[in-house]
């Protein structure tokens, strides 16, 4: 026995036509646009990542300058070093500036932070502000 034909108009007719390779166009289309949102989001994590830690190091770096005894590359030199164990790699062409004035020190750094996706740099900047010790006798 010969296995029946539906009719050209039946639901069993038109159920398969034009899905056949549906799921790959749609994986196609979708996995670029997944895996670009993936990155964005790793890209944006590394940014936040290298800020926070761009902000800690300058308030090291204020609090180092702020003392009465030290001298001018002090609050540099602590932001510097405290960048280079936390995150030696989180900051990428880091600046550190120091502002003295008579009565408040304020260390910034500036970078950037690693591009995870090619051609999308994003700059971070951070500044502190402690206030000078001053001795009183």
């Amino acid at each position: 026995m010969r296995p029946t034909r539906s009719q050209p108009n039946s639901p069993d007719a038109q159920r398969g036509h034009g899905d056949h390779g549906s799921a790959s166009t749609e994986l196609v289309i979708a996995m670029p646009a997944l895996l670009l949102l993936v990155l964005a989001s790793v890209h944006l994590g590394l940014w936040y990542h290298a800020r926070h830690i761009a902000s800690a190091a300058a308030e090291e770096g204020a609090r180092a300058a702020s003392f009465a005894s030290a001298n001018t590359t002090a609050g540099p030199s602590e932001a510097s070093q405290f960048i280079d164990q936390v995150g030696p790699n989180v900051l990428i062409d880091r600046q550190i500036t120091l502002d003295r004035t008579a009565t408040t020190v304020t260390v910034t750094i500036t970078g950037h932070s690693p591009a995870v996706i090619p051609g999308l740099t994003m700059t971070v900047t951070a500044s502190a502000t402690a206030p000078r010790e001053t001795f009183r006798p």
